[in-house]
């Protein structure tokens, strides 16, 4: 019986644990690819797609590298943040589903 109710929080508390993490971790990522798009010199919001206009083979300019530096960190921000997404909802429906039986046979 005590094995079980150790098991029980063990799997709440880590399951608990690691979709709070991953949870808050994707709110930070939005947060970053919201401040990069739009509040980051230079501003690249209407260009996020156009990855061969600024970062060209040809295009050796400082403002373009600086563009090429924030298309590039919001392209991996995006990457993280939906892996973060995955593995938060891998974890939190389960916490959120896993109920302790009151089972007799148990005892």
């Amino acid at each position: 019986m005590i094995k079980v109710k150790l098991l029980y929080i063990f799997f709440k508390l880590f399951l608990g644990l690691i979709g709070s993490v991953s949870l808050i971790s994707l709110f930070v990522i939005l947060y970053l690819i919201g401040k990069f798009l739009f509040f980051t010199e230079p501003i690249i919001g209407k260009e996020i797609l156009n990855y061969e206009g600024i970062c060209g083979v040809n295009i050796t300019t400082s403002l373009a590298n600086k563009k090429c530096q924030n298309l590039m960190t919001i392209y991996w921000l995006l990457v993280i943040g939906f892996g973060s997404l995955i593995i938060a909802l891998i974890t939190i429906y389960p916490f959120l589903k896993i109920k302790k039986k009151n089972n007799e046979d148990l005892k």
